[in-house]
């Protein structure tokens, strides 16, 4: 018997809308604000990792903590390669919401061959 895998940091949506231009990652990221978000972009995918601050003078003493807030990291690929100049990432309403759009890709071009 394997031992189980921890479960991942968080989940995550990845979808293409209608069109078919661009692939979209939405993360729930409850409590995160934007500058403890990282999103690195390379033609292959897509990098998440976040960073949050920790609360050193706290007040509090938990009984029960399940919230997890320790930084981590999460890679995405997908099928075709994206243009990393042109992806934007958002947070709003504690979900964080990247476009990332397809690279332009020519289609391969057939050349004859003279005599």
């Amino acid at each position: 018997m394997r031992p189980a895998l921890p479960p991942p940091p968080t989940t995550a949506d990845v979808y293409e809308p209608a069109g078919g231009e661009a692939y979209v990652v939405e993360i729930h990221v409850p409590g995160l604000k934007p500058e403890e978000i990282a999103v690195e972009a390379t033609p292959d995918g897509l990098r998440v990792s976040t960073h949050p601050s920790q609360e050193e003078n706290s007040d509090r003493i938990y009984l029960q903590r399940e919230q997890d807030s320790r930084p981590w990291s999460r890679l995405f690929d997908f099928p075709m390669e994206i243009d990393p100049d042109k992806v934007r990432a958002t947070v709003e309403a504690g979900i964080l919401k990247i476009y990332a759009p397809k690279a332009l890709v020519s289609p391969p071009r057939v050349i004859r061959v003279k005599d």
